[in-house]
């Protein structure tokens, strides 16, 4: 039976632990409890019952953890245990970098220690403004000037640094880059990064997405630690997430894709394939930039999508499997993409001709003009300056793939085919993601069952308009 005793405005439970098999004295185990504030006197003795014969539970089990660890030490673990050996590189970068803010606020308290209290206290000071830094450095000096002075060749700062001439390039016209890149060229030159780069404030507060990313991780951390039986329970799960508005889809309109698809005419074959392959197939920018020719049937017209180019500055570009299990997926082409696709295999055999030994047999569909694989952002960065020139709003390549999913359901395509064809792994996240195409959908079911039920209705409808 577990002796419960008031300790100002904390309670201490204490659990007998059996006798000590040398002294053959009782042996106890406490622990400390702290109600939230608000709470009434009914609420206080109800979890404090809750507490104790979980108390005892855990301690019939050994499971009792070690009250000294801190988040900071769990984290350390975490990452070592888990995240690492099991989470993609791109999740991994982005837990990383959250984990900056999280272990600046909670990570010097013990893990049995942090309450409800604390995370909204944590998730009040990420809704301030001017917290958000967002990742990105930016050159504080004349870059173009600085390299002159020094005498420093962009091609070989390029070359020794592993930074791309596109990115020194654009540094010199003063666009942000990440604090891994700035640096790598700041190690390669041998001189401090303060010296030429700081992080870019913005002042404004998180956007609630970044707030819900934080919550979410913060979540999975503690659940983890339940399991592990380094804590009881998990606080997040009494804590109200950050409130998420969901915001609509980007995508094209049909005229608004037409006048994409004709301007494509004269644009290079590579990159005509590659917008025409991400409307027509709803794939994603890394999925596309990671086919190669062998995916192709040619015969029955059907492409494997079984891989991911991407890239991260502390690894560069990088092959990884699909998004999910349901992204490995084959996808049926059209003969006009099919007849572009060998288009373009004839150009790329005609490069490999002209360059010989140094053409870099990577296999890719997409490549440079060497045949090594292209950079994942060179299709956002052709797509943004070729509507510029063409007077054509931005498109980016994500708001290809919301086109194509929104014109399939448009064309009253069952929500579990799109979902498939899109590599969704539940149908539930096609249906979150493109509820207004839906409605649209729903409608136009609505007014097809009046016209086919009432057909006077439709009649009288056409009598109005003359």
């Amino acid at each position: 039976m577990a002796h419960i005793e008031k300790r100002g405005n904390k309670y201490r439970i204490r659990i007998s632990d059996g006798f000590d098999p040398l002294t053959g004295k009782r042996r106890f185990k406490n622990m400390t409890w702290t109600p939230e504030a608000g709470m009434t006197e009914r609420q206080i003795e109800k979890e404090l019952e809750r507490q104790a014969v979980l108390f005892e539970e855990k301690n019939s089990r050994n499971m009792i953890p070690d009250d000294r660890t801190t988040l900071s030490e769990f984290v350390e673990i975490w990452l070592k245990d888990y995240a690492e050996p099991n989470l993609k590189k791109t999740t991994l970068a982005q837990y990383k970098t959250l984990l900056v803010r999280i272990l600046e606020g909670l990570g010097h308290l013990r893990m049995s220690k942090i309450s409800p209290a604390h995370i909204n206290i944590f998730y009040a000071n990420l809704r301030e403004n001017g917290i958000r830094v967002d990742g990105k450095y930016i050159c504080i000096t004349d870059f173009r000037k600085f390299l002159k002075d020094n005498n420093i060749s962009r091609q070989k700062l390029s070359d020794y640094s592993r930074v791309s001439m596109s990115t020194i390039e654009a540094i010199v016209n003063g666009t942000r880059v990440s604090k891994a890149t700035a640096r790598k060229l700041c190690d390669t030159m041998n001189i401090s990064i303060d010296l030429l780069f700081e992080p870019e404030h913005i002042d404004k507060p998180l956007a609630p997405k970044t707030l819900s990313h934080y919550h979410k991780l913060l979540k999975s951390i503690f659940a983890k630690a339940v399991k592990w039986n380094v804590i009881y329970d998990n606080p997040c799960e009494r804590v109200d997430p950050p409130k998420l508005q969901r915001k609509e889809a980007e995508y094209l309109s049909e005229t608004e894709t037409r006048q994409l698809m004709d301007a494509l005419d004269d644009a290079p074959i590579q990159y005509r394939v590659m917008v025409y392959m991400m409307v027509y197939l709803g794939a994603r920018r890394g999925e596309i930039c990671g086919l190669e020719w062998n995916d192709i049937d040619w015969e029955n017209n059907r492409i494997h999508i079984q891989r991911n180019l991407l890239y991260l500055p502390e690894v560069g570009t990088y092959e990884d499997t699909p998004k999910t299990e349901t992204s490995n997926r084959i996808v049926v082409i059209p003969n006009r993409i099919t007849d572009m696709l060998r288009e373009l295999l004839e150009c790329q055999n005609q490069q490999r001709d002209q360059l010989l030994d140094h053409w870099v047999e990577s296999g890719k569909i997409f490549t440079q003009f060497n045949g090594s694989p292209i950079h994942p952002s060179t299709i956002t960065k052709w797509l943004n300056k070729f509507c510029k020139t063409k007077g054509l709003p931005h498109i980016y390549p994500h708001m290809l793939r919301h086109t194509s999913a929104t014109m399939l359901l448009m064309q009253g395509l069952p929500l579990k085919a799109v979902s498939k064809r899109l590599g969704h792994a539940q149908a539930s996240t096609t249906s979150d993601i493109y509820g207004h195409s839906l409605l649209s959908v729903d409608e136009i079911a609505a007014e097809a069952l009046d016209n086919m039920l009432d057909p006077a209705s439709k009649l009288k409808g056409t009598n109005d308009t003359n």
